[in-house]
């Protein structure tokens, strides 16, 4: 019998982002001794940005759509049983993802079957569409079906669970990563200025940066700022529109073809997250990393954890423009809004090693 555990990451729609991020430091960091793992994905992927090893397994499923994915994933996962691995572990990543699993799973019982949550459940209340009602009531259905149900943040993890009726396991993103100060020492051609302030995450609804440009405006009014956007997404041209608009294009940049964020960490003063709803928020941890000022929306979930309620970062209601620009002014003229050090101490429970601890530990247990 092969001794190895054979581990199947499905993540069909494979992105720049902090998902990616997270499940890449997940397989650079399992021992391949012991490890055997196959990344399925649907025509492209981009994890191989975040990837240091070379002897993982991709598996392209030339698909248009994860539906039409279905036969293909299930032929290769009969072939691979063959292989008589100690154990097979299938793991998907997101709620449409997730529901779909349990398709593709359907009869093949020698699989151990684990679900990564990775956004809060508002995002079905900011996003209430036919197909997302549908996602829900497939989550209702089937997701007390599979060996474990992850969510990244404890709050996540206790309203999937009351909507499951399943106990769900918090296994926070290893989003302390001290790889992250070597990666920001790269040179950059945006000089340092004052009264910087940094967002990143992807130009969509969910990370509501037209609030974020909104408040911006107002700061604008009482100080001279700079605003960096870092992300890509459908809403650039909404929020290109509005920055033109309104006579602030000396004063915002959005820079979207950016593979490593980490150096802009260092030029800036505040770091702002704006969003709708979050699983996790692993900006923050990274911007608590380089000591910044951190303000953020009180959305579900991460954030409110990470941040010890208010303690370590200032919050707002999300999409309140005008009480996030009155905490930039408060950010950029008090650098020491709270203790830096004590909050980096705090953020060190959500390193790599636990988290690569936790998932070897459920491994073995399922």
């Amino acid at each position: 019998m092969n001794t190895k555990y054979k581990i199947y990451i499905f993540h069909p729609y494979s992105k720049i982002g902090g998902a990616d991020l997270s499940i890449s430091r997940l397989i650079n960091n399992l021992d391949q001794e012991y490890f055997e793992i196959d990344f399925i994905y649907l025509n492209k992927q981009k994890i191989s940005n975040y990837l240091n090893k070379k002897n993982i397994n991709f598996i392209n499923i030339k698909s248009k759509r994860t539906l039409f994915s279905l036969f293909k994933i299930r032929k290769y996962l009969q072939y691979d049983k063959s292989k008589k691995y100690k154990k097979y572990i299938f793991i998907s990543n997101q709620n449409f993802a997730n529901v779909f699993s349990f398709l593709l799973l359907f009869k093949i019982n020698w699989i151990k079957h684990i679900l990564i949550e990775r956004n809060h459940l508002d995002e079905f209340k900011f996003n209430n569409s036919f197909k997302n009602k549908f996602i829900l009531f497939l989550m209702k259905l089937f997701y007390n079906k599979a060996n474990a149900v992850i969510g990244i943040s404890k709050k996540l993890s206790k309203d999937l669970s009351l909507l499951t009726e399943k106990k769900c396991l918090t296994i926070y993103n290893p989003a302390f990563d001290k790889n992250i100060f070597k990666l920001s020492k790269k040179t950059i051609s945006i000089k340092k200025k004052s009264n910087t302030i940094l967002t990143i995450g992807r130009l969509e609804d969910q990370k509501d940066i037209i609030t974020i440009l909104e408040a911006f405006k107002l700061l604008l009014e009482k100080i001279n700022a700079n605003l960096i956007i870092i992300g890509y997404g459908s809403q650039y041209k909404i929020l290109k529109k509005f920055i033109i608009e309104n006579k602030i294009s000396g004063n915002v940049k959005i820079l979207t073809n950016i593979k490593n964020p980490f150096p802009y960490y260092k030029i800036a003063d505040v770091f702002v997250l704006g969003s709708k709803y979050e699983g996790f928020g692993n900006v923050l941890v990274e911007a608590a990393m380089f000591k910044l000022n951190i303000i953020s929306s009180n959305c579900n979930a991460g954030p409110k954890e990470i941040l010890d309620n208010g303690k370590y970062g200032l919050l707002f209601k999300v999409g309140d423009k005008k009480k996030l620009s009155e905490l930039m002014l408060k950010s950029l003229k008090d650098k020491n809004l709270y203790d830096k050090n004590k909050l980096y101490n705090h953020i060190k429970k959500f390193n790599l090693n636990k988290n690569i601890s936790s998932y070897i530990s459920l491994f073995k247990k399922i």
